[in-house]
């Protein structure tokens, strides 16, 4: 794997209320053990205080660099297409914007230091204390929650493989004979019918914007149907026995899942008949094993 490949990688996009107090925290006890940027000749009253506003920054900092970024670029933070790549990026950006910090407290306290030097002093210390455990922290993050994934995915596949096939037989058979069950009809937001199908045959439904795709079996092969109308309103349409809103963009047919795999971003479903694959939202895996186990 090259290292275009590794930046490419799928990493979970994690944010929450510890994303801003373990910097804090960490932050805290780096100035209170190291002591940088001469503070080992401060009181311990000084050494807390400067601790205390030290860690203040960061947090701070961090929390300002991600809801701007999410409130100004949103398509580029999806949680859906965050890689490994990109949280590097996140985190030496903060990192860029916490040496800034730095130097503009240390130069308001000390305006006649050449402002070169400080930085210059800034930004190695920072660095130093920084980088590594960065580096270390995302790698590590990566190895644990493809871990977790994985583990999630291999117990998924062994719920699939004691029923996959005895479902796919039914369901075949049922192809075969004369449709007596009611039809599934989906409607456009004009209410006029788009699509009449028996509900067996429906693989998946996939947002587009004020559109969704509908793919469906036919002749045992997949055909697809393109309907103006928002998903949540097909997933009012569409009964909710073995049906699934999976991700925000996508519900799926529990009954055509042939196999789950896992990164350390999310869980990836894979459907008879289809080479698309179908992504899990990291708050619908639990729904997704309840699910998959009662089928």
């Amino acid at each position: 794997m090259n290292l275009k490949q590794i930046l490419q990688t799928p990493h979970p996009f994690i944010f929450n209320r510890n994303s801003v107090i373990i910097p804090f925290v960490v932050t805290v006890l780096v100035v209170l053990l190291y002591r940088p940027f001469e503070f080992a000749a401060f009181s311990f009253f000084e050494l807390i205080s400067w601790s205390l506003l030290f860690g203040f920054i960061v947090a701070l900092t961090v929390l300002l660099v991600v809801k701007s970024l999410q409130k100004g670029f949103p398509n580029f933070m999806l949680e859906e297409n965050w890689t490994i790549g990109k949280e590097m990026g996140l985190v030496f950006g903060v990192i860029i914007c916490i040496m800034a910090a730095f130097f503009i407290l240390f130069y308001l306290q000390n305006p006649e230091v050449n402002p070169l030097l400080l930085f210059r002093e800034v930004f190695v210390r920072t660095s130093f204390i920084s980088i590594f455990p960065v580096l270390i922290l995302v790698l590590y993050e990566q190895y644990y929650h493809q871990k977790m994934k994985s583990q999630e995915a291999q117990s998924l596949n062994l719920e699939l493989a004691n029923h996959h096939e005895q479902m796919k037989a039914s369901f075949n058979s049922s192809l075969q004979k004369e449709a007596k069950e009611e039809k599934l009809t989906l409607r456009a937001e004009n209410e006029k019918v788009a699509l009449s199908i028996d509900p067996k045959s429906l693989l998946f439904v996939k947002s587009d914007a004020n559109y969704v795709e509908v793919f469906y079996l036919s002749n045992q092969k997949i055909q697809k149907e393109l309907i103006r109308i928002q998903l949540k309103s097909i997933e009012e349409q569409i009964p909710q026995t073995n049906f699934f809103r999976c991700h925000k963009r996508y519900l799926v047919n529990l009954k055509h899942i042939t196999k789950v795999k896992g990164n350390a971003r999310n869980l990836v479903l894979v459907l008879d008949y289809c080479d698309e694959e179908i992504p899990v939202s990291r708050s619908k895996s639990e729904k997704l094993q309840e699910l998959i186990q009662s089928i």
